[in-house]
């Protein structure tokens, strides 16, 4: 009896020093669940399959970031749900009201936005482009002048085509818009000249369409700097070394070149070597 009380103590100090000052482990621990948000439309990053399950390049890392945590709280078992967010806004304050653990999607860390939530490790770089129709190509933004652009609201994107404007006085006209079906059905219905987005999430797009090749081109070059990075609450560093440790131990096997063959690879995108390089020098040893 007092070796089973023993035990049981034990148990409890270590799940207090696994937690330590952590609300999200805190709650994971109590409840047995693990709350993933995840944007549905953003391929090959994040999205909803044909039977309506969230998969992705994003979605598979925090995957195995949900396998660290359960290892680290000693859990048996670790339930995984997943909450669809689309706007940037409501990704944005999910994290920050503690509605989800995680935010797995396509999100660029920016200095803005680390007030109000913090990010892991670097998981993806990128960078934005206009893609448009092969009829009316738009090659570089000095090409869009006079033209109609969308861009999400709210996005990095959005700024960086604003800002290009403004600074080069081009006339673009700007269309908001709110997901990225909602790009794409504008652009294909000639209702915008060209939809602005990361050429991550372009690629995704073009290849969820037929005759890709034949219908869409795409701007030479990128607009702007995009670092991907999963959103987790600001503050909790116990919880962001979990998720930090479980991204190092990817980047340091075969496996994250693996991911990225199966979501970028197989759209024609090879490994750049600026996303070899960010692989490398976050592979951060134990």
């Amino acid at each position: 009896m007092l070796r089973r009380i023993a035990f049981l103590l034990a148990l409890a100090v270590a799940c207090s020093s696994a937690m330590a000052d952590s609300p999200t482990l805190e709650r994971i621990a109590e409840t047995g669940e693990f709350r993933i948000g995840y944007v549905p439309d953003a391929p090959p990053l994040s999205f909803k399959d044909f039977e309506g399950d969230a998969i992705g390049y994003s979605v598979d890392l925090c995957k195995h970031i949900a396998a660290t945590v359960k290892d680290h709280l000693g859990l048996e078992k670790l339930e995984t749900s997943f909450v669809p967010l689309v706007s940037m806004e409501d990704r944005i304050s999910a994290v920050e009201k503690g509605d989800v653990d995680i935010e797995c999607g396509a999100t660029t860390v920016t200095l803005s936005r680390r007030e109000r939530v913090d990010f892991t490790l670097m998981t993806f770089i990128t960078g934005s482009a206009i893609l448009s129709r092969i009829s009316r190509p738009i090659n570089t933004l000095d090409d869009a002048g006079g033209k109609t652009i969308a861009a999400i609201r709210g996005t990095t994107t959005e700024a960086v085509v604003r800002r290009f404007a403004e600074i080069n006085e081009i006339p673009i006209k700007l269309a908001l818009i709110d997901t990225h079906d909602e790009g794409m059905e504008l652009l294909n219905a000639g209702r915008v000249d060209g939809y602005a987005s990361d050429r991550a999430m372009l690629i995704g797009q073009v290849f969820r369409a037929d005759n890709a090749k034949e219908e869409y081109a795409m701007s030479r070059g990128a607009l702007s700097f995009e670092p991907y990075a999963m959103m987790i609450r600001r503050g909790d560093s116990e919880f962001r070394l979990v998720a930090d440790r479980a991204l190092a131990e990817l980047f340091r096997g075969i496996r994250i070149r693996r991911l990225h063959q199966i979501w970028f690879g197989q759209l024609g995108e090879p490994m750049t070597p600026v996303v070899e390089a960010m692989y490398q020098f976050q592979a951060v040893g134990e």
